[in-house]
């Protein structure tokens, strides 16, 4: 047998679960063809961890040999080694040997998640998204993992995340972890889609730098962990858009943004845009301000401000022509409001070309604006869709 020493940190966290169980370990060393078992990763109160040769096939695999065996637990293992993503971890095969099941699983070195390091909550989330387009997959496959948690995570040298141990903890007669079970689980109720999405949800939790805090962030993991399913998201998939829109700096389902809030985030997505925009709104308001007050008298000063007034006509026009804002309504709104600014310059200033310019491209925008929502049919953003199995 080979020393515990030249265990990965991933093959000893292969192991952590059955430990966490406890229990008598097995003793009898089993015989099962096609694999010679090499060295033991971990022994625990549902079985034993083995790092062993397929030698049919030149490959080591990790195989667990459960406590014992029963129909269910190979029927499962078989379906479960039918998945086949790049955030799960591989099932090669599955069977029995005596009164023993086993099954031989893709052999992960690196490390697993509750021994990495996360410097931000985007990372976390970046760690997030693997593992729901992983859970996703499986549940349109009709397949519930029932044991999220960091250390069935795995993260290999090259940064790709995988899900291992699929669906296995309540055919041996377990239900998952505690620390990561949904409250109807707790209860005694039945494994399901949503209470993956609950411990994936305080997995993310757990895994986010101690005091980084975001508002968005949270409050995708708290949708993730209400108390009550019907309060979760419908589905992973819900879950994992609204990590790409956590990710991608745009408003997330679970927390509606105020109108505070998504001038920000258009602005870490537009930095140059939003400066444009701060800028034009400058011009235009200290404009404004100098006509309110009634400073301008003699025909030097009003020849002055015909020129600040066209190019504050020009900028507000070329502004808000060219930048795409994402929310339409309010698109529409704010070029209604320039083009009567721009009127208004208009009939202070009916001979100057360059306002009767402006005015004429607001207009412009205005209708192109409304003919484009007429052949959307009113909706702008239509939610994107995805084929089955695929990856974002």
């Amino acid at each position: 047998m080979l020393q515990e020493d030249s265990m990965t940190d991933a093959l000893r966290s292969l192991a952590a679960e059955l430990d966490e169980l406890g229990g008598d370990a097995v003793e009898r060393v089993p015989d099962i063809p096609d694999f010679r078992l090499k060295d033991i990763l971990g022994r625990g109160g549902m079985g034993t961890v083995y790092l062993a040769e397929q030698t049919s096939l030149g490959r080591e695999v990790a195989l667990k040999v459960l406590n014992r065996s029963t129909v269910g637990i190979a029927r499962e293992a078989r379906t479960v080694a039918q998945l086949h993503h790049p955030n799960i971890v591989q099932a090669y095969a599955a069977g029995t040997s005596g009164d023993q099941a086993w099954f031989a699983m893709e052999l992960m070195r690196g490390k697993t998640a509750n021994h990495g390091s996360f410097a931000s909550t985007e990372d976390v989330a970046r760690l997030g998204v693997q593992i729901a387009e992983a859970l996703a997959y499986a549940h349109r496959c009709s397949v519930v993992h029932r044991d999220v948690k960091p250390s069935n995570i795995f993260i290999g040298e090259d940064g790709v995340a995988k899900l291992g141990d699929f669906g296995l903890a309540n055919s041996v007669g377990g239900g998952g972890t505690r620390r990561y079970m949904a409250p109807e689980l707790l209860a005694g109720g039945a494994a399901t889609e949503a209470g993956d999405q609950y411990a994936l949800g305080v997995t993310l939790q757990e895994l986010a730098p101690a005091g980084a805090a975001d508002a968005d962030f949270a409050a995708i993991c708290a949708k993730a962990t209400a108390q009550d399913p019907s309060c979760r998201y419908e589905s992973m998939g819900a879950m994992l858009v609204d990590l790409h829109r956590f990710l991608a700096h745009r408003p997330v389902a679970a927390n509606p943004p105020s109108i505070f809030r998504r001038l920000r985030l258009f602005a870490r997505r537009n930095p140059l845009a939003a400066s444009g925009i701060v800028a034009a709104i400058v011009l235009l308001a200290a404009f404004v301000a100098a006509l309110a007050v009634g400073y301008v008298r003699t025909s030097h000063a009003l020849a002055a401000t015909e020129r600040e007034a066209a190019s504050a006509a020009q900028s507000l026009a070329k502004v808000v022509t060219t930048i795409n804002v994402e929310n339409q309504d309010k698109r529409e709104a704010e070029i209604t409001r320039a083009l009567t600014a721009a009127e208004q310059l208009a009939e202070r200033f009916p001979d100057n070309a360059e306002i009767a310019e402006a005015v004429a491209k607001l207009k412009h925008a205005r209708e192109a604006h409304k003919r484009f929502r007429e052949r959307r049919g009113g909706e702008m953003f239509p939610r994107r869709r995805f084929p089955r199995g695929s990856r974002r």
